[in-house]
């Protein structure tokens, strides 16, 4: 993966927990550690791990509970691989793991070569999905743009935030999908210099600053403007803070850490439902190109 992934590891015996952390940072991976299955749902509730190592016999909550209680309750985390660590699996064990959803075993004690192979192998499995994903997305793309007529226009996004690195690979993807991209800075919105009008969807990276000046953005919309307004929010976004911005003009959520193809769709449903809302000209922002990104 071009950039660090990050391993969640589960296990409740300290000694090989902090092997298991040495181990994946000296093979240049973020690792965050649980000590049992209950401690690991309140690492989740604010990271989102590109896998998850997990023990299978702990107290408080064991591997094959927390496995079923992610795939149950927790959609957003349905593509995360979950590779359980085990000691003594019986069959029935290894059974009951697979229909729950797991996607490999490692035995204790742990091959470390094995291990690191077994995480590098999965974490290439769901990037060479993503890229299907994403070729198929800009397939589709295309489709629908030649299937406008009377019109070459590419679709306009653009992004409200102080930090455009935090959304580098948004950025990057739409570009590459044929989007014309440009990033508006906070600034723009309290000093009332902003404007829509040539937006066909407008994502706003969620912060104090946005949430202050949503209501300018809502009110300064042209009659008739048919574009939408997506929030980028962060984790846990409680449902009193959906109302309030749903109130204010917020017509979709997309939650930290922003997948790729939950945008796409987005693009995608724009078109459908009439691609571009306006002719086009300045929005006030830094245009970004495919090359420049």
């Amino acid at each position: 993966m071009s950039e660090k992934a990050t391993i969640l590891c589960v296990e409740d015996e300290t000694m090989l927990l902090e092997d298991l952390r040495e181990e994946l940072e000296d093979a240049g991976y973020r690792v965050l550690t649980a000590e049992n299955g209950t401690e690991a749902m309140r690492v989740l509730r604010k990271e989102r791990p590109n896998l998850i190592l997990c023990d299978m016999m702990m107290p408080r909550m064991d591997g094959p509970t927390m496995l079923k209680h992610i795939r149950t309750n927790h959609p957003k985390l349905s593509d995360v691989p979950f590779v359980f660590l085990t000691a003594k699996a019986t069959r029935e064990d290894l059974i009951e793991g697979k229909r729950l959803g797991v996607d490999d075993y490692l035995t204790k004690p742990v091959d470390y070569d094995l291990l690191l192979a077994t995480v590098e192998a999965s974490l290439g499995q769901i990037h060479r999905i993503e890229e299907r994903n994403k070729q198929k997305l800009v397939q589709l793309y295309n489709s629908f743009q030649k299937q406008r007529p009377g019109t070459s226009e590419k679709l306009r996004v653009s992004f409200v935030t102080s930090k455009p690195a935090s959304i580098l690979p948004l950025t990057n993807a739409l570009a590459e999908l044929g989007c014309e991209v440009s990033l508006i800075p906070e600034e723009q919105l309290a000093q009332k210099e902003f404007s829509v009008k040539d937006i066909d969807i407008l994502f706003l990276v969620y912060s104090r600053i946005v949430h202050y000046y949503l209501k300018f953005v809502v009110s300064g919309r042209p009659k008739g403007w048919k574009g939408e307004m997506v929030l980028l929010a962060p984790q846990n976004f409680t449902p009193d803070q959906k109302s309030s911005l749903s109130e204010g003009g917020i017509e979709d959520y997309i939650e930290y850490p922003y997948p790729p193809v939950e945008i796409f769709k987005l693009v995608l449903k724009r078109i459908q439902n009439g691609g571009a809302a306006a002719q086009p000209s300045s929005a006030g922002g830094e245009a970004v190109s495919s090359s420049a990104l």
